[in-house]
């Protein structure tokens, strides 16, 4: 950048805090008769709020308060004076509604005062389609396990398992699992990563130990115990168990036949652990 582009944006922005100053300092003796006058907005009492975004964000919100009108509603005022035409500015309140919602949980009225000397060019309304309105819910719970498995896609009959099914059905819904993606996958490294997949989802069930033996015992080209200890579904307080004996000097082999795990098992559990303290 040249040194004359420097010298126009270091003045720009002498310029913008000098104005920011002022406003600052006139905020309120301007803010509520002129929004009242021009907007007719009902204010019998504002507060100013403290409202500080990330260093990664380019700038800060000029003023925010929260107004009250006359029953005592509550909501969110917050104002931006603009100098210049922005053709940024529809994106930036809409960045800006949504951190300030998210802090504050209050409807929020963006006003920006344009002070330019040419027309305002800005854009202030969304197009429908743009506007937020809220999101749908899949709720994974809800469907049925069947369903899932029905697919054709490894991926998703995975995921029946943390589908809407009853405990005592558990070993027909993993027997059908297992089956179905014995159908769909002809290589034993994929079939391996689909059960690696599917132990740690058994996790968000809490049923990692369940899942674990009932997969022991099927007749499945997968060994167990070749995977990590967590995707095994042994229970913190045994890895805990493992890392405590190995501090206090025992080796990995006297641990793992203590506590019935493999030595691979001991040493995830040690590096597990260590990464933790």
């Amino acid at each position: 950048m040249s040194k004359a582009k420097d010298t126009n944006k270091k003045k720009n922005k002498d310029s913008g805090n000098v104005y920011d100053r002022i406003f600052r300092e006139n905020a309120r003796a301007i803010f509520i008769p002129l929004i009242q006058f021009q907007l007719n907005i009902d204010i019998t009492r504002y507060e100013a709020l403290e409202f500080k975004m990330s260093r990664t964000r380019e700038r800060e919100v000029d003023f925010l308060y929260k107004i009250f009108d006359k029953n005592g509603k509550e909501s969110i005022l917050h104002l931006e004076f603009q100098t210049k035409n922005d053709k940024e500015m529809l994106a930036r309140i809409q960045e800006y509604h949504a951190l300030i919602y998210r802090k504050h949980k209050f409807p929020i009225r963006h006003i920006v005062i344009y002070l330019g000397r040419r027309k305002s060019t800005m854009k202030n309304k969304l197009e429908p389609h743009l506007i937020f309105s809220g999101f749908d819910i899949i709720n994974i719970t809800a469907i049925d396990p069947d369903q899932l498995i029905s697919t054709q896609v490894p991926e998703m009959v995975i995921m029946a398992l943390l589908a809407d099914f009853k405990k005592d059905k558990l070993e027909k819904i993993l027997h059908d699992i297992v089956e179905k993606l014995k159908s769909l996958v002809d290589s034993k490294d994929l079939m391996s990563k689909y059960i690696n997949q599917l132990l740690i989802l058994a996790r968000i069930r809490n049923l990692q130990m369940i899942i674990s033996q009932k997969l022991d015992n099927m007749p499945i080209s997968y060994d167990i115990e070749k995977d990590g200890l967590y995707l095994q579904g042994i229970e913190k307080g045994i890895a805990k168990s493992a890392w405590l004996l190995y501090k206090k000097g025992q080796s990995i082999e006297f641990i793992a036949d203590n506590l019935n795990l493999t030595i691979e098992q001991v040493d995830t559990a040690i590096k597990e652990w260590e990464a933790k303290s």
